[in-house]
């Protein structure tokens, strides 16, 4: 598996700062094609106003040509850092999160790569909204980069091996995690997080004891880990450090808990709801997880996945 089509994004006058070319070295290592998008946002009160004003009617032509220049310039200067990138541009007008997933899907991207530092958010795990829109919406995965981070030398697959329905998307984020460990020579940690979550319902119905849950704990323990091995065993004879991790605890927390105390660079998840009911693009879980987490996140949905924007 090979990420070698890559969508970036551009804010109008947004500097391409320490993120970006975190996520350029890696594209330039694969030899990639890299595409600077910025959408111009067409404002409903701009075509308004040019009712009543010839003034304005060239005004959104005038920053469509000026945010092009800043691209052209953007790549100018690039290509001298990064020989082995083929570059390329694209204006669009329209809705970010919308015309970055069409673009994305129009140009067969393997990945989106955004920069979500913001100088007023409160704090770094503030996902924006056009990444929280991507990340529910899009089928082409999302490389959400976080700004302080300079290399890769941990990371995270987070994989579900409750049952067999994400084996696929299992696989997907593994091969993803292991293709970014070893491009960075970065050690690579797959990890599960679970609990009982039917304790409750076994100790008020069942009237099951402290000895019979420690003992249903354990049974299902060794069947998540054996379900990990099994998942790890084409990764056995690489040379990229595998460390797996059973985490005990709500996901929510125990994730993110690891993350920090290891000081992980990159996390590498699923996110589509298992709800089944359309338009729960983004599992509650996944949502909880990415507020807590301080570093880059890649996420990823299942094969087959169709996104309401390209319905």
């Amino acid at each position: 598996m090979t990420y070698r089509r890559l969508l970036v994004p551009v804010s109008p006058e947004q500097v391409l700062g320490p993120a970006f070319h975190q996520a350029l070295a890696f594209a330039d290592q694969q030899k990639a094609v890299v595409t600077l998008l910025t959408v111009v946002e067409d404002l409903e009160e701009i075509q308004e106003l040019t009712k009543h004003s010839f003034t304005t009617l060239d005004l959104l032509d005038k920053a469509t040509a000026t945010y092009h220049q800043q691209l052209k310039e953007h790549v100018a200067v690039l290509r001298q850092q990064y020989p082995h990138i083929t570059f390329g541009t694209q204006i669009r007008m329209g809705i970010p999160f919308i015309e970055i997933i069409k673009s994305a899907a129009e140009g067969k991207a393997d990945l989106i790569i955004i920069d979500t530092h913001r100088q007023h958010k409160q704090s770094a795990c503030q996902w924006g909204s056009t990444t929280r829109h991507l990340m529910r919406k899009s089928p082409t995965p999302i490389w959400a980069i976080h700004h302080n981070q300079s290399k890769i030398q941990r990371v995270v697959a987070s994989v579900d091996v409750t049952g067999e329905d994400s084996e696929g998307l299992n696989e997907t984020i593994l091969a993803l995690a292991h293709e970014f460990a070893s491009v960075n020579e970065a050690s690579l940690y797959p990890c599960h997080a679970w609990r009982l979550e039917t304790e409750g319902y076994l100790r008020k119905w069942n009237h099951c004891t402290d000895l019979d849950i420690a003992l249903i704990a354990k049974e299902l323990r060794s069947e998540r880990s054996a379900r990990l091995r099994n998942l790890l065993l084409p990764y056995e004879q690489l040379t990229t450090p595998v460390h797996s991790r059973l985490l005990e605890g709500d996901a929510r927390k125990a994730l993110p808990d690891f993350v920090r105390k290891e000081e992980i660079d990159l996390v590498i998840m699923g996110t589509l709801s298992r709800t089944g009911i359309a338009g729960f693009l983004m599992g509650n879980t996944a949502e909880s997880m990415l507020d807590e987490l301080q570093c880059s996140v890649i996420t990823l949905k299942p094969k087959g996945f169709r996104s309401p924007i390209l319905a």
